[in-house]
């Protein structure tokens, strides 16, 4: 019985050590003072184990509470390095999974050939690249190009600040955010990869279309809205005394001065969970599902976009788009034209782990 226990516990401590290096990858290269706190939580671990040790053992011929103790200390301290590193092996391993994937859907009627490529305003640079390869590769084989982008009405500012206040419920500069996103999550922000297709545009513009409604437009559904929908302007009320109600959270000032000294090691580490939070907001986990504004970001704009692409007289249309626009935006064209099916759907990574970070973490490349 002896034997067994030995053995039982060599493949213990065999497991445990293994554990702990996987996690040294990870808390080695954070700051010494997290380092030191993993490794003092450990200890702290060790030291309400040890009690239980202790009645279990007391009564064993050569039992040595010191050395019990000091076992127990080890033995923490390698739980919690391992258990350290285990988020960010989780996320790597979910990003890579495929759960933060956007479609590439082409659907057909018979006689219109339809392209979806879903989109994220922040994601890894060669998704974009690879995007922008495919925009050129269907200008050459005569498709037009639908865009996303809600439209300015002259001499209406006013209409886009409506937009940012009452819909977005934020006055920032929405593209400047996902710059400093994408600068502190690794990542790239769309808009910098499509200047190639700018000389196009410019000898072809109407083969690129800005397939969206105007801010006016949005305002004027919202008014209508507001008027005939109880249950909607109950719901953009309550939306606006919460935002009138909230208290500023915490400031991430501090965090982006710490990740400006950050090692590149350091770098990635943030740069896997922020596309594990990135994850969770594009899969739907974060969102409000009781979010009235989504009856204009996203159903308005999608009836919108189904009516562009059925009157668009062009028979190949290749669209960009917010990945979330895809499942309205086919139901609402189905609507049009029950013609319309599903010809083949592939699921994109749009923020695969940089390279380095596979190595961090040892997750294999998974590539496009």
């Amino acid at each position: 019985m002896r034997d067994v226990w030995i053995r039982l516990g060599a493949i213990g401590w065999f497991s445990l050590l293994l554990f702990a290096v996987l996690g040294l990858g990870v808390v080695a290269a954070l700051p010494a003072w997290m380092i030191l706190a993993v490794v003092a939580a450990g200890l702290g671990l060790g030291a309400v184990v040890f009690p239980l040790r202790w009645l279990i053992g007391r009564r064993r011929p050569g039992f040595r509470p010191l050395r019990t103790l000091v076992v127990s200390g080890l033995g923490g301290a390698l739980f919690a390095v391992g258990l350290a590193g285990l988020p960010f092996y989780a996320v790597a391993i979910w990003v890579e999974a495929g759960p933060t994937a956007v479609p590439r859907a082409t659907l057909t009627n018979g006689t219109k050939t339809v392209v979806f490529q879903g989109m994220q305003h922040v994601a890894s640079e060669e998704f974009y690249k690879a995007v922008v390869y495919d925009l050129e590769k269907a200008l050459a084989e005569g498709y037009t190009l639908f865009y996303e982008g809600v439209q300015p009405v002259d001499g209406r500012p006013d209409l886009s600040e409506w937009f940012d206040k009452v819909l977005r419920g934020s006055s920032s500069d929405l593209s400047a955010g996902y710059v400093e996103l994408a600068q502190n999550c690794g990542l790239s922000f769309q808009l910098t990869y499509f200047e190639p297709l700018l000389a196009d545009m410019a000898l072809h513009p109407s083969r690129h279309v800005t397939a969206d409604v105007t801010y006016l437009a949005l305002k004027d559904e919202y008014d209508r809205l507001m008027q005939a929908d109880r249950l909607f302007a109950a719901g953009m009320a309550a939306k606006a005394r919460a935002a009138a109600q909230a208290r500023p959270g915490p400031s991430v000032m501090p965090l982006l001065g710490a990740l400006s000294t950050a090692t590149a090691e350091q770098k990635r580490l943030v740069g896997i969970l922020c596309r594990g939070v990135m994850g969770l907001t594009i899969s739907g986990a974060l969102a409000d599902p009781a979010d009235p504004s989504q009856r204009l970001i996203l159903e308005f704009r999608n009836r919108a976009l189904a009516r562009f692409v059925a009157e668009a007289p062009a028979g190949k249309i290749y669209i960009t788009y917010g990945a979330a626009h895809f499942p309205g935006f086919l139901a609402e064209l189905q609507t049009l034209d029950p013609a319309f099916r599903v010809q083949s759907v592939t699921a994109v990574a749009a923020m695969n782990l940089p390279r380095e970070a596979h190595l961090a973490v040892g997750v294999p490349v998974v590539r496009r």
